[in-house]
C-alpha cells in the first residue's frame, strides 16, 4: 500500500507518546472519540473469549474494558512511559501483562493468541505489510483481528487539505512577518492513512478474511480548534452513521474485523 508522509523514526514516535503518557493515563479513557472506537471493537468481538494481544496498548485504557469482558490480555507498546503507567494501573490485576515490543517484530511464538486488537498503530508505519504478517503469525487459526486506521477520505482530511492551500499558508506568512518561528507539521498530520476499500484485499493477501467493518470519529478541521462544543455535538450526531456505506466514510477512522 502506498504511504502518505509516513516515514517515521520509531524513536520520534515513542518520544512523542512518552510525553503524552500522563494524558493517556488520566484522560484518554474518557475521550468520546476513544470510547466510540472501543464500543465498536467490543461489538466486533461478540462472544469471543480467550487470550488477546493488544498492540499499541498505550496506558491501558482499552485493557480495562477488555478485562471486564473476561479476556486475558497481553499489552505491548513501544513507549516505555506508556507501559510504566499501564503496569502501575494493573498491578493488582493478574489477567493483564505488558511488555515493550515492536509491532513489526513481535517477540511471541507463532499461534500464541486467540485474538488481536490493534488500534492507533498502522498510521505510524511506513507500510502495513510487516505488521499484518506478524499479526497473522501470532494469531491462532480461527482467531479474530480488529484494526483501526485513520482514513484518507474523511471529511476532516479534505477540510484540512483545503485549509492547507488557503488559510494555513496565509497564517504562516503572518507568523513569519511577526518574526515567529515556523512550527513543525504535527505528527498526527503525517499519518499513513488508509483508503478503506483497499484494506479488505490487503487483509486477504495476508491470509485474513474480512468479516465486518465500521467507521468512527467524525472530525472537521478546524472546527475542533475554534468551537470544540460544536465539534462534539457533530461527532455524537455522525457516530450513528458508523455502519453506513454512504455517510460512514465521512468519519475519520476505519475499523475492520477479520478472521484467520
Amino acid at each position: 500500500m502506498a504511504s502518505e508522509n509516513s516515514q517515521y523514526s520509531k524513536q520520534e514516535v515513542s518520544g512523542t507518546f512518552d510525553r503524552q503518557a500522563p494524558f493517556y493515563a488520566a484522560e484518554r479513557g474518557q475521550s468520546p472519540w476513544f470510547r466510540a472506537q472501543v464500543d465498536i471493537v467490543l461489538q466486533m468481538l461478540d462472544s469471543e473469549s480467550g487470550l488477546i494481544l493488544d498492540i499499541g496498548c498505550a496506558a491501558g485504557a482499552e485493557v480495562e474494558l477488555l478485562g471486564t469482558r473476561g479476556f486475558r490480555i497481553v499489552g505491548i507498546d513501544y513507549s516505555e512511559e506508556m507501559l510504566r503507567f499501564a503496569q502501575q494501573r494493573f498491578i493488582a490485576f493478574d489477567g493483564a501483562h505488558f511488555c515493550r515490543a515492536d509491532a513489526e517484530s513481535l517477540p511471541f511464538a507463532s499461534a500464541s493468541f486467540d485474538h488481536v486488537v490493534c488500534l492507533g498503530v498502522f498510521e505510524y508505519l511506513s507500510t502495513y505489510e510487516h505488521c499484518l504478517e506478524e499479526i497473522y503469525r501470532v494469531l491462532r487459526p480461527g482467531g479474530v483481528v480488529i484494526i483501526s486506521v485513520p482514513t484518507r477520505v474523511s471529511l476532516d482530511r479534505f477540510s484540512y487539505l483545503l485549509c492547507s492551500v488557503t488559510a494555513i499558508p496565509m497564517w504562516r506568512g503572518i507568523k513569519m512577518l511577526m518574526g515567529k518561528r515556523r512550527s513543525r507539521q504535527p505528527i498526527g498530520r503525517r499519518w499513513n492513512r488508509c483508503i478503506p476499500w483497499q484494506i479488505p484485499e490487503l487483509l486477504r493477501k495476508h491470509g485474513l478474511t474480512p468479516e465486518r467493518s465500521a467507521y468512527s470519529g467524525f472530525l472537521l478541521f478546524p472546527l475542533g480548534e475554534i468551537w470544540p462544543a460544536a465539534q462534539i455535538r457533530l461527532f455524537v450526531f455522525m457516530e450513528r452513521f458508523s455502519k453506513s456505506r454512504l455517510l460512514g466514510p465521512a468519519l475519520s477512522q476505519y475499523l475492520v474485523r477479520a478472521r484467520k
